[in-house]
C-alpha cells in the first residue's frame, strides 16, 4: 500500500508528487548472496596463508637436518688424505630416524688437466616433502699437489 502525498521539490520549490515507501526490514537474497562470496573468498585466502605459514617452520627443520647429516657424512667418509681424489665419490642413504634423506658425493678436475691438481668435491643430500624432491649441496674445491 502506497500512500501518494505533495511534498515541495527543495530544488525548484515546486509541489511535487513523491510515493512514501514502507521501510525494508531486512536484506535482499542478491546482499547475502554478495556477503557470503565475499566472506568465502576471504576464508579461502586464510586457510591458504596458513598452510604456507604451517610449511614454512617444517621445510626449515628438514634443512636444518640435511646440514647436520652433512656434517656427519663429512665426519664418516672424510676425503682420502693418502689415496687417490676419485675415490671418494660414492652414494647411500641414512639410517633411521633419517632414512628419508640419501646423499651422493661427485668429485671432478678443475681446470685443463691433471696436473693442475685441482678438483670439486660436490656433497648432496636430498629428501622429498610433499611430492617434491629437496636438496643441500655442499662444494668443497681440494687442491692436490700432483705427482711429480
Amino acid at each position: 500500500m502506497r500512500a501518494a502525498t505533495r511534498v515541495q521539490c527543495p530544488v525548484t520549490g515546486d509541489r511535487c508528487r513523491a510515493e512514501r515507501r514502507r521501510s525494508r526490514a531486512g536484506l535482499s537474497l542478491v546482499e547475502v548472496i554478495l556477503a557470503l562470496m565475499i566472506i568465502g573468498t576471504g576464508l579461502v585466502a586464510l586457510v591458504a596463508a596458513v598452510s604456507r605459514c604451517l610449511s614454512i617452520p617444517r621445510l626449515a627443520m628438514n634443512y636444518d637436518t640435511a646440514r647436520e647429516l652433512l656434517g656427519t657424512l663429512e665426519a664418516e667418509n672424510p676425503l682420502p688424505v693418502e689415496e687417490e681424489i676419485e675415490e671418494a665419490a660414492g652414494q647411500g642413504t641414512f639410517d633411521p630416524p633419517h632414512s628419508n634423506f640419501s646423499w651422493v658425493r661427485t668429485v671432478e678436475q678443475e681446470g685443463e688437466d691433471e696436473e693442475d691438481g685441482l678438483w670439486r668435491v660436490t656433497t648432496t643430500i636430498s629428501w622429498t616433502e610433499n611430492r617434491q624432491t629437496r636438496n643441500e649441496q655442499v662444494v668443497t674445491l681440494v687442491y692436490r699437489k700432483p705427482d711429480s
